[in-house]
């Protein structure tokens, strides 16, 4: 049966507004609560729970969830680094997998990285290895 591992991370970023956004700015979720949450939700997350559900050959594997209550300014770095460190312990300690879905929101900053999506994948790759394949979601914006 391939199990899927689900990690999320969202934030909407306006690197022009001054104040900065906190840890204490995001919802995290870890394990069953990440599923209960986003079941039946009308998102990304949500979208993809609906169709590995429908298929009994497939188990998902929640692992960690940051979601940020509000879109803010930049993220502090320490608040960053916090996120991260726990969101890749998540990942050091979860369960063997086939795959892995990563919902985030592309639009994301901090103060010491300008690209975190792109570091926690870099990071989660070195952690789970070449061998298991990534999707990743990203926020659709219409032009």
């Amino acid at each position: 049966m391939p199990r899927i591992l689900l990690v999320a991370c969202k934030q909407e970023v306006s690197t022009f507004n001054p104040a900065l956004t906190h840890y204490e700015d995001f919802d995290i979720t870890r394990g069953e609560e990440l599923l209960r949450y986003h079941r039946g939700v009308r998102n990304e997350i949500g979208g993809a729970l609906s169709i590995f559900d429908a298929r009994d050959d497939v188990q998902v594997i929640p692992i960690y969830a940051a979601r940020a209550i509000t879109s803010g300014g930049t993220l502090a770095g320490v608040d960053f680094r916090r996120i991260a460190a726990e969101l890749l312990q998540c990942l050091r300690d979860a369960p063997p997998a086939g795959c892995a879905y990563f919902a985030l929101h592309g639009a994301m900053a901090a103060t010491d990285e300008d690209d975190p999506e792109g570091y926690l994948l870099a990071e989660a790759r070195s952690i789970l290895g070449e061998r298991i394949p990534f999707v990743a979601s990203y926020d659709c914006m219409a032009f």
